[in-house]
């Protein structure tokens, strides 16, 4: 039988590390803009490797690690890296519950709403006790691509897993349906909801441009509907809003994404962020 020294025990592992998170990185680096690399976010396999094989830790670090460096001078330049690291944590746990309620907030209002549906399918998947995902998820479908379908079923996948909001949350689908909800009110209230629930100020400060941001998108709604009703005709074009005095200019969007008028109505502008267009 060999026996090995701790210390060249140590030495080796440590040696592991290094080279497959520094080939983990360089991997990632051809993805990444210049304006990020310094924020660098370490591949699942990687992650595994550090923490001795446990996801779940390696996924709260992540997460904690998100929480204390999402921040940044641009939130178009930080938004590589928050829709990386949120997946990363939804790859190592899906069910954690921080990721999958900060990483609704952050990306659905921060251009990213692709990647935000895809880390709430993970999470309505693998916490089948949770009402909350698939509360987020089928709002989400509504509101962001008015998909009724898809919505109607996630509610009611919330509905069967409700114990005191069951009957509100099959109401909710069928007044989806019959277009009988304000969802610009409701996301409104949902957005207040999270930053006055919070003492983080840098997640304040996110949040409270992504609040303004869909101030906008109502503010253009609301006077869409005034056009409309004020001529008779459907909006055909945005600057129609500005020729008919119903608004002097465009609302500003703080992150600087925009809004954008696709079949008939306003949206929030995404953001697409390279490598990730595909989801598994």
């Amino acid at each position: 039988m060999y026996r090995y020294s701790w210390p060249f025990v140590t030495l080796g592992s440590v040696s592991v590390f290094v080279l497959t998170a520094w080939v983990g990185m360089q991997g990632q680096s051809r993805h990444i803009p210049p304006e990020v690399t310094d924020r660098i976010v370490i591949s699942a396999p990687v992650q595994l490797l550090v923490h001795g094989g446990d996801r779940f830790l390696a996924a709260n670090l992540e997460v904690i690690r998100l929480a204390a460096t999402a921040s940044g001078s641009n939130d178009r330049d930080s938004a590589n890296y928050l829709t990386r690291a949120h997946s990363l944590a939804a790859q190592l746990n899906p069910c954690h519950e921080d990721n999958y309620y900060l990483g609704n907030a952050i990306l659905s209002w921060g251009g990213m709403q692709e990647e935000s549906l895809n880390l709430l399918e993970r999470a309505t998947e693998c916490r089948f006790w949770d009402e909350v995902p698939p509360f987020f998820l089928g709002f989400n479908h509504y509101f962001f691509y008015r998909n009724i379908d898809a919505a109607r079923h996630a509610l009611e996948v919330a509905a069967g897993r409700a114990s005191e909001n069951a009957a509100a949350l099959r109401k909710l689908a069928v007044m989806l349906a019959v277009g009988q909800i304000d969802d610009e009110k409701m996301a409104l209230s949902y957005l207040r909801e999270q930053i006055q629930s919070t003492d983080d100020i840098r997640l304040k400060e996110m949040l409270e441009k992504r609040l303004k941001r869909l101030e906008g998108l109502i503010a253009l709604r609301q006077g869409q509907q005034h056009y409309e009703e004020k001529t008779g005709h459907s909006l055909q074009t945005p600057q129609q809003l500005i020729d008919s005095g119903i608004i002097e200019q465009f609302p500003h969007d703080p992150l600087g994404l925009g809004y954008e008028f696709v079949d008939g109505i306003f949206r929030l502008r995404t953001l697409k962020i390279e490598g990730l267009e595909n989801h598994q």
